[in-house]
């Protein structure tokens, strides 16, 4: 086999392929290496073989940047490579104890009636509230998502000389739940908008990154899923880098980033093989694995090495649980509105802002309370490709719990614990959904914080964006002022995984943006263009 390339990607999640596929349709001769035995990281739909054979997407599952992320036409994703997405016209469905359930959909129309049931004010603040966020997100939000972060204060000034700058800009002050206390006075109405501020990462109480707010509110109405599972997204991809020359190789375990002079020249393996990397090296996987393990901290300066001890994990991880379905689970608001049945997630279990907020914190004390609330979906319901081949349907939960449980992470692996998680979250769901009982429960399968650091290395304690949101770890400043545009102290060594600028969740942005970086560090003319979005927001002065 070849040991010379051009490039060398280490990680074939999402953002690995991303970056090998842009290259290698670039004419660069591409290797892109993984540790686990297939590819695509966390965007995977896995069959979980139990009692009964179980098909899950047991980490991504929720699509949010579709009409955004300039990958789907760049590459044919759809066009060519065969991705289908559902965009359910019920979003979310959000039940509470006395009957009542609010709900999010397509039509916002429809959300604000939906939102009448427990205020007037509140359907017509979230209507004025949904065009806002709208316009943030046209306007700049989107557009910055897929080009190479500015620092703050420049771009703090370029917003302030606009009017929709402005008005971002007093946004960003505030926290998630100063937000929704601003604008919202009913107590389900709040509960459902900040949950799903929140379920992406943010500290309801956290200032600093209230921009953030007003896309995760235009988000959590737009969500899309991939028809045959998650790992569909990866397939294609994968298509991409093989048809344009790329190899992939799976099972493979880097052990070193060689550096010679300064400058990265390529990989060497735990077997012992050596890559050659001619033009550059691209990490996705998180800060400490690429620097002080792969480059080795004698490569580094000291107060880069510090930079890197002092990043910030999340606060949470996520507590997964699977289960294969006899039947759907019948939410009491059915009866009323069948419709609510095709609902592409559920937010079970908060019914008030302070029960969401006792959860976040008690996570911080390691405590994970058997009932409290989380995020469900039933993808068979719209998709019957992923139903069980024995029938039925699948339900996945996921909750937000400490990664050391009851002060040690080994407390997950127990059996019993996962045991008593799992029902603890099935009988949450069973006050809303009388039909889950235990005759309507074939098998369970329970992905806990620790086996989720175990299965993916670079998802450290559990994290699953590689890194907390917090203001110094955002913008330019993710991961650091030494890496913000995707390059590295390091030349020939760029990063492009979840810890770099935007962030995590499958966005299409970070492996996009690191091949953007190779590209204009070497040179070499793109063959693709900057989306419409981009171009008018450029134009506008807003980039």
């Amino acid at each position: 086999m070849n040991r010379t390339y051009d490039v060398v990607v280490i990680g074939a999640g999402p953002n690995g392929l991303l970056s090998a596929g842009y290259l290698a349709k670039a004419g660069l001769k591409v290797l892109l290496l993984e540790r686990r035995h297939e590819m695509g990281g966390g965007a995977a739909t896995e069959e979980l073989t139990g009692t009964s054979r179980l098909r899950v997407n047991a980490h991504a599952f929720f699509m949010m940047m579709v009409d955004y992320a300039p990958a789907y036409n760049d590459l044919e994703l759809i066009s060519r490579h065969g991705l289908t997405h559902i965009y359910p016209e019920v979003q979310c469905v959000m039940p509470f104890s006395d009957g009542r359930a609010i709900c999010l959909y397509s039509d916002v129309e429809r959300t604000c009636k939906s939102f009448e049931q427990f205020s007037k004010k509140d359907a017509d603040n979230y209507r004025e509230l949904t065009k806002i966020s709208e316009h943030f997100m046209k306007e700049f939000i989107g557009p910055a998502t897929y080009v190479q972060p500015m620092a703050a204060l420049d771009q703090v000034l370029r917003l302030e000389k606009s009017d929709v700058g402005k008005a971002m800009n007093e946004y960003n002050t505030k926290s998630p739940l100063t937000i929704v206390n601003e604008w919202f006075e009913s107590p389900q109405v709040k509960a459902l908008l900040l949950h799903n501020i929140c379920m992406w990462g943010l500290d309801p109480r956290q200032d600093g990154l209230g921009y953030l707010a007003p896309l995760y509110i235009d988000r959590m109405y737009r969500y899309r899923m991939l028809v045959g599972g998650t790992h569909t997204l990866a397939q294609a991809l994968m298509k991409v880098v093989m048809e344009n020359g790329g190899k992939l190789m799976t099972s493979v375990i880097p052990t070193s980033i060689i550096v010679e002079n300064g400058v990265a020249k390529g990989v060497k393996l735990e077997d012992g093989r050596v890559f050659e990397a001619t033009k550059g090296v691209i990490s996705t996987v998180d800060l400490h694995q690429t620097f002080l393990d792969l480059v080795g901290r004698d490569n580094i300066a000291e107060d880069f090495a510090e930079s890197i001890e002092g990043w910030q994990w999340e606060h949470w991880a996520f507590l997964g649980t699977h289960v294969s379905l006899r039947g759907l689970p019948q939410l009491k608001v059915f009866e009323k509105d069948p419709e609510l049945a095709k609902a592409l997630y559920y937010v079970i279990g908060h019914e008030t802002p302070e029960e969401f907020l006792s959860q976040y914190d008690k996570i911080g004390e390691g405590i994970c309370d058997l009932n409290s609330g989380y995020v469900a979906v039933t993808p068979t319901v719209n998709d019957p490709m992923q139903c069980p081949p024995q029938g039925g349907h699948t339900l996945t939960m996921w909750k937000m719990a400490p990664y050391d449980l009851d002060g040690d992470s080994e407390n997950w692996c127990s059996l019993k614990k996962k045991e008593e998680h799992a029902w603890g979250m099935i009988n949450v769901l069973k006050k809303y959904a009388p039909n889950m009982t235990e005759e309507n429960v074939r098998n369970i399968y329970v992905s806990t914080p620790h086996e989720y650091s175990k299965k993916f290395m670079d998802m450290v304690r559990g994290s699953i964006k590689q890194g907390a949101y917090l203001p110094l770890q955002m913008g330019y400043m993710r991961p650091n002022e030494f890496c913000s545009t995707h390059r590295s102290p390091i030349k020939g060594l760029y990063m492009g995984g979840a810890c770099t600028y935007p962030g995590g969740t499958i966005l299409l942005a970070n492996g996009y943006l690191a091949a953007d970086a190779v590209c204009d560090e070497l040179g070499i003319k793109k063959w693709w263009e900057p989306p419409d979005h981009v171009k008018a927001a450029r134009d506008n002065g807003l980039l």
